[in-house]
């Protein structure tokens, strides 16, 4: 059946015909409506460009836009501005089927707001997450290359020694460099990546027993450590995550320090 509504009632349907929110019905009458009245179809197109604009990832939250939807919610209904209703006679509906009430235009705009901030909050979620991911990037991109410029500062300060770290089968798999004042940087990257649950160990050799100087991941790439006085050498074994205190896993790479 065609329904036609007076023009107060399409104003108040605009909100929620842009989204898609309207029974057929009154679709099909605003449709009607829109080609005959400028003033609406503005309406309609100021609806559907907020609507894009929050389904849009890659766009921040209009400035206000919590403010207004709180104050949506929070505001009583405007009174609507109706005629008296004329002296209707008595009319028997025993026996007849319930006619279903007309949901009110409180109902819809109450519907549109709320889905207005469900699509705020998936939108500024998604932003946050993707924002603290590529803040995780860059900070470890700029910590690894604050190290491999501190490595390239530290060989070529005079004093520096430069120590081969090698496998027992000669392979040289990687090379630190220690500064007079004991600071050393390690030069990984050659190390094959571990599996999930192992790490690799960096040791200080005394000679007479092995003293942990840090883990070092299980994809090492240049990592910093210090070193004191009365080492001879530095080991490098592979750990169970988070490392450990006493190794007694063979060594993967060894290299002499200078006397």
């Amino acid at each position: 059946m065609r329904t036609e509504l007076r023009h107060h009632e399409i104003e108040e349907l605009l909100g929620a015909y842009a989204i898609d929110a309207v029974e057929v019905d009154e679709r099909d009458a605003v449709a009607r409506h829109l080609p005959t009245c400028a003033r609406c179809r503005a309406e309609v197109e100021e609806h559907r460009e907020v609507a894009a604009l929050l389904a849009h990832t890659g766009a921040a939250a209009p400035e206000g836009l919590w403010d207004r939807i709180a104050s949506s919610l929070e505001d009583e209904p405007p009174e609507l501005d109706l005629p008296p209703a004329p002296f209707l006679p008595r009319v028997v509906t025993e026996g007849l089927a319930p006619v279903p009430a007309r949901r009110s235009w409180q109902t819809r705009a109450a519907g549109t707001v709320i889905a207005a901030a469900a699509a705020v909050i998936v939108v500024l979620g998604v932003q946050m997450v993707q924002q603290d991911e590529r803040l995780d990037e860059m900070a470890e991109v700029l910590a690894l290359d604050a190290l491999e410029r501190a490595y390239q500062a530290a060989e070529g300060t005079p004093g520096s020694e430069v120590v081969e770290m090698k496998s027992f089968d000669g392979a040289s798999d990687t090379q630190a460099v220690i500064t007079v004042d004991g600071r050393g940087y390690l030069r990984a990257s050659g190390l094959p990546t571990l599996p999930e649950g192992r790490t690799y160990q960096l040791w200080g050799d005394t000679g007479a027993q092995r003293v942990s100087l840090g883990p070092l991941g299980a994809d090492p790439e240049v990592v910093s450590f210090e070193l004191s006085a009365g080492y001879v050498g530095l080991a490098i074994t592979e750990e169970a995550e988070p490392g450990v205190i006493v190794s007694d896993q063979p060594v993967l790479a060894y290299g002499q320090l200078p006397e």
